[in-house]
């Protein structure tokens, strides 16, 4: 009687290369590279936090789901120290902004004390620092200054959070919150992910030298 030869099973391999590819860990893609658009915000923003829903697909790999999340604004505390300079000291980050270089602790310190200062957006050129909050995890940095006839608005995003669209988020509470003003922020023609995220918020180019000066009117 011939004996029946024993094969241990073969592994599938689809599913081998599943299991290898799950396991790796996502990284933010480009499109997720925002800086600042250099300027910032809101012309009558108050201490009353805004909120605005929205669905967010986050990450597989994280301990996220696909859920409805919401993000708001709130005011810069000092408590927001160490999560802020996590981004001024971060060279992605800080590509785009200003000389492209991460701000030292010292300027670091120096520009957050001012905006501190700054509770309401009553007195002009003076920027007011809010904290841009989804499910109480901060997720970036949205900066508002009132000039004349203008708001300008600048933002931050931390890179755990890139490709979110977290940026546009923000930028939509302050749409909320500039009244009659028109919003105005600036960004180098390089930076192709932030112009993608302001086009999609409704601004155009009104100069078109770099660094590109982009404009949403009150009405749009």
């Amino acid at each position: 009687m011939r004996r029946a030869r024993h094969r241990s099973p073969t592994p599938n391999r689809s599913t081998c290369r599943s299991n290898r590819s799950s396991g790796r860990r996502s990284r933010p893609g480009s499109s997720g590279s925002l800086g600042y658009s250099v300027a910032v915000g809101s012309g009558c923003l108050s201490s009353a936090v805004h909120e605005h829903r929205t669905a967010v697909r986050r990450p597989s790999t994280d301990r996220w789901s696909a859920v409805v999340t919401s993000t708001r604004l709130r005011p810069a505390a000092a408590t927001d120290a160490e999560f802020l300079y996590s981004m001024a000291a971060d060279a992605a980050v800080m590509r785009w902004v200003g000389d492209g270089k991460p701000w030292t602790r010292t300027y670091f310190d120096r520009r957050f004390s001012r905006a501190l200062a700054t509770t309401d957006l009553d007195a002009p050129d003076r920027p007011m620092w809010s904290i841009g909050v989804e499910d109480a995890v901060p997720v970036g940095l949205l900066s508002l200054i009132r000039r004349s006839d203008h708001v300008e608005m600048g933002y931050w995003v931390h890179p755990e959070q890139w490709g979110r669209g977290c940026a546009g988020r923000m930028l939509g509470q302050a749409r909320e919150t500039v009244c009659n003003l028109a919003s105005v922020a600036t960004v180098a023609r390089g930076n192709a992910a932030s112009r993608r995220v302001l086009e999609k918020a409704g601004f155009t180019v009104v100069h078109d030298a770099d660094p590109l000066t982009y404009r949403r009117s009150p009405s749009s």
